[in-house]
């Protein structure tokens, strides 16, 4: 559920599942729900979800993140903090974008809203990979996760997830 979140952290401020001293889960903050799936079987998730990560090497980290606040692919929230200090805050869309999204939304009623939602960004994405591979530079574009990156964010994710729903569901 916040996987962009922890990306972030393990990309530039090098958490990682061996680095992680505590996790102080934000129970105030977060809320777990089981619901329903289309298959009519159960399923548990995070609605958001907020948490402080400390590392072996000092470092304070806090995610607050909430991806439910549409149903249309917006109106989401998130925060990262670093030794309690706010380093990126992002509430999607903003009013540009949203505007953006409805003339797309409105001129293509079809399209699934958070592809709406996404569309420039994965058309940047794809003219900046292509650039970059073209121009025969080493290595990943700047800015851009690498699988690496990508390995460890989940890494992060499986550790984080049953701890973090233990907490929650007391």
């Amino acid at each position: 559920m916040a996987i962009h979140e922890l990306a972030v952290l393990a990309t530039y401020y090098g958490v990682t599942v061996e680095n992680i001293e505590s996790v102080e889960p934000d129970v105030e903050y977060s809320e777990m729900l089981t619901l329903k799936g289309p298959s009519g079987k159960e399923f548990t998730d995070f609605a958001k979800i907020g948490f402080t990560i400390k590392t072996k090497d000092g470092k304070s980290v806090t995610v607050r993140a909430d991806r439910c606040g549409s149903t249309t692919g917006g109106g989401s929230e998130a925060v990262v903090a670093v030794d309690g200090v706010e380093k990126f805050k992002s509430l999607t869309p903003e009013p540009a974008l949203q505007k953006h999204c409805d003339e797309m939304a409105k001129n293509d009623p079809d399209m699934m809203p958070y592809f709406v939602l996404q569309h420039d960004d994965y058309i940047k994405l794809k003219e900046t990979a292509t650039s970059h591979i073209l121009s025969g530079a080493e290595g990943a574009p700047p800015g851009m996760a690498t699988i690496d990156i990508a390995v460890e964010t989940l890494r992060v994710a499986e550790y984080l997830t049953p701890y973090l729903q233990k907490a929650l569901a007391k």
